[in-house]
């Protein structure tokens, strides 16, 4: 009948009207998860970059200052050294021009041996594997890792949860160095190693200590031993047990200080964040 038929034409419409909106919500709850999912993801790669500008700062002004200053300097010294010694020797104006050429010609091999490992070295892709590596080693996976992103970058934003500082001693020279609390996580960078991250739920114990160290300084012919002490944080895992290990001996994580006074300020900051420390070094 025609009033049956008007029926399957209206049922027909609004099946199709239907799926329709379902296919294309399905499709807008699917793109939304994406871009959801792009966006928590981007936040540790934001943290990561964010990093890479930081020490790109330092590793720039090193680089600036090696060719502006140590470069020409280098090359002076070298050109009146082997001036003055063929000088010397020859008592000629002649002599005196050989010897400055074959100074500013070592002290350019001398520079171009130094700068080449200097830029090398002086890379903010390089420092920020470490980052990864050290977010490796505190055995945080993928998904974790969008919400340390997050942590890291808030962190940044308040004072309260970084103590920024210089790391001075024996081959470290005014090097950049921060100590970062936030709700997970403890985070030191600058230091030898470079990166050290901690999850605090992880830790069932810290402890302070000190040790006597000795580093070398190499020169063309000399070598020169520093003896120092470096003041350490040490973090012990709770799962140190189960792993083998006892309660004493070496930490399972340790964050380095060479100034006691900056170990100390960082070990306050851990306790009014709520981590308990079992004796404070006397």
């Amino acid at each position: 009948s025609a009033a049956s038929d008007v029926y399957k034409r209206q049922r027909y419409t609004f099946d199709l009207l239907t799926n329709c909106f379902v296919k294309r919500g399905l499709k807008l709850l699917l793109l939304y998860n994406i871009t959801e999912v792009w966006i928590v993801k981007s936040m540790y790669q934001k943290w990561l970059n964010t990093e890479a500008e930081w020490i790109g700062a330092y590793c720039r002004r090193t680089r600036r200052n090696s060719l502006l200053k140590i470069a020409p300097l280098t090359l002076v010294l070298s050109a009146l050294l082997f001036g003055g010694i063929a000088f010397l020797g020859d008592g000629s104006m002649n002599g005196l021009l050989t010897g400055v050429a074959g100074g500013l010609f070592f002290g350019f091999v001398i520079c171009a041996f130094y700068l080449a490992i200097l830029f090398v070295s002086l890379r903010p892709a390089r420092y920020v594997r470490k980052i990864e590596q050290s977010v490796q080693e505190a055995g945080i996976g993928e998904m974790e890792r969008e919400q340390l992103g997050k942590e890291m970058l808030d962190a940044l934003e308040h004072e309260e949860q970084v103590m920024s500082y210089e790391m001075w001693g024996p081959n470290v020279k005014g090097t950049p160095a921060r100590f970062l609390i936030t709700h997970n996580y403890v985070f030191q960078e600058g230091s030898a190693p470079y990166a050290v991250l901690v999850r605090r739920n992880d830790i069932a114990e810290i402890r302070l200590g000190s040790e006597r160290k000795t580093a070398v300084t190499r020169g063309a012919k000399t070598k020169t031993y520093h003896y120092f002490t470096l003041y350490s944080i040490g973090f012990y895992r709770k799962d140190r047990f189960e792993r083998g290990l006892d309660g004493e001996g070496l930490p399972d994580t340790a964050m380095g200080f060479f100034q006691e006074e900056l170990r100390d300020a960082a070990a306050k900051r851990l306790e009014e964040s709520g981590m308990r420390i079992q004796a404070l070094e006397k």
